[in-house]
């Protein structure tokens, strides 16, 4: 039809008429491009809009499993803390039921059972240029390196767990250790735990004393890693609540 009517004005050299078809249908291609462009955009936003949801369910479960970890964290230094004066004050002949109990839970690095599949898609969408510059954006980077943070952490705490292990210095408190010092299944009276080791040596053994302060220090700084990533958690729900409020 526009074709059609283009052609006569062309013949009847009616140009007005030849700019007027030809403006109404370049107004035609970029009114459709505009269209198709917004269509585009809201699909792109509502991809970004569910992740968004889907990153607020995994931090939501982070959260739980933080908080939760910083329990066994508090726990578990405080333990090493009593091992560490318990063994300190040891005597020949001293009872040493108390350390053989410290002792199960000293060596023990609990790892955060975290997810971050939701944050890793929302980093690698093709949209999330509509997130630069936002609070949303920073805080996610935050969340990022503090739990990276909170892995380099555990890492090294393993590194100084492995010194125990079979066939290291310290033998006798090793994993393998732990596992004899539980009571046989069939035991009619509670048997306390025990480990075959030599208590009064250990407490005078300086590399010992060294290792336990290093581990001890370590353990400190995962708990307040983990502090640290409760905080960073909490502000990234904080910045999707500002972004999408539910």
């Amino acid at each position: 039809m526009i074709l059609a009517r283009l052609s006569h004005a062309i013949r009847t050299q009616n140009w007005f008429a030849v700019v007027l078809e030809f403006v109404i249908v370049v107004a035609g291609v970029l009114l459709a491009f505009q269209i198709s462009l917004l269509s585009e955009r809201q699909a792109v936003q509502e991809r970004i809009d569910v992740q968004i949801e889907l990153l607020r369910t995994e931090m939501r479960a982070n959260l739980a499993e933080i908080q939760e970890n910083i329990d066994i964290l508090e726990r578990n230094n405080a333990n090493v803390r009593e091992l560490r004066v318990q063994l300190s004050a040891y005597t020949a002949g001293a009872d040493a039921t108390r350390l053989n109990e410290l002792a199960l839970y000293a060596f023990m690095n609990p790892s955060l059972d975290a997810e971050h599949f939701a944050l890793d898609q929302l980093e690698i969408m093709d949209s999330r240029a509509s997130l630069s510059g936002s609070r949303l954006e920073a805080e996610m980077r935050d969340w990022r390196q503090v739990f990276e943070l909170v892995r380099d952490t555990e890492e090294n705490i393993d590194s100084l767990i492995e010194v125990t292990n079979a066939g290291s210095t310290f033998e006798a408190l090793s994993i393998a250790a732990m596992v004899d010092s539980f009571p046989r299944i069939g035991l009619v009276e509670p048997v306390p735990v025990s480990f075959d080791t030599d208590w009064l040596a250990l407490s005078q053994d300086a590399a010992f004393s060294d290792h336990l302060a290093i581990f001890a220090l370590n353990l400190e700084y995962l708990w307040a890693t983990n502090r640290r990533l409760d905080t960073a958690t909490q502000d990234l729900l904080a910045a999707i609540d500002e972004r999408h409020p539910e």
